[in-house]
């Protein structure tokens, strides 16, 4: 576990995420992407994302989650997997999906195969984070550097080559933290649902260049 000093009076832990955090990781994700995961899921979006993150072996599972704690309160967290975990946990995400959604999942399923070719993709060799948010009232305090640092260095563990994301082009914050931390943009693209128009930036760090 992570753990420093953001003050002198508040500590910021950086921990794995367990199956009874499911409330707070329905919020969290919800807050780094409100409309597109509505679009996606349907008005059942919350529920959906907590029967995900109890259940192991899924790409949501509390397993490739860690939370960000000030003072034992959750704050922050980061979603992320390698290549390997995609690849062996994508029909299983998929049939949960379906499991959950019931007849909402053919109905948004035009939908879900348009977003995966526009994002999520990953590359072998390659850590991809899927969701990385900080509730409103303690942004700018550090939080999205430490949890991506806790990530970086889990990647390195690995040996995995590199670390890729899709952030939103209207998320300027999020996209000026990403090439602080030595991220770059390698390629745009754009999905359209439900008439609403979504921009995405592919960005990727080199471990061996970071």
């Amino acid at each position: 576990m992570l753990q420093f000093a953001r003050n002198s009076e508040k500590i910021l832990n950086i921990r794995k995420a367990l199956p009874n955090d499911a409330r707070y990781f329905a919020d969290l994700v919800l807050e780094s992407a409100p409309s597109f995961f509505q679009m996606l899921y349907g008005s059942k979006v919350n529920a959906i994302l907590k029967s995900l993150f109890v259940k192991p072996g899924n790409l949501f599972s509390f397993q490739h989650v860690y939370f960000a704690e000030i003072d034992a309160k959750i704050v922050g967290m980061i979603l992320g997997y390698d290549w390997i975990s995609k690849k062996q946990e994508d029909w299983t995400t998929g049939f949960l999906l379906l499991k959950y959604m019931k007849i909402n999942f053919i109905k948004k399923l035009p939908s879900l195969l348009k977003a995966m070719n526009t994002t999520g993709w990953v590359c072998e060799e390659e850590y991809y984070i899927s969701n990385i948010a900080v509730f409103p009232e303690y942004r700018g305090t550090g939080i999205g550097t430490a949890l991506i640092t806790k990530i970086e260095q889990y990647a390195m563990r690995k040996g995995l080559k590199k670390i890729a994301l899709d952030v939103e082009v209207e998320n300027s914050d999020g996209v000026r933290l990403y090439q602080r931390l030595g991220y770059r943009i390698t390629k745009e693209s754009s999905v359209k649902l439900s008439g609403e128009l979504f921009r995405f930036y592919r960005m990727d760090k080199n471990r061996n260049n970071g």
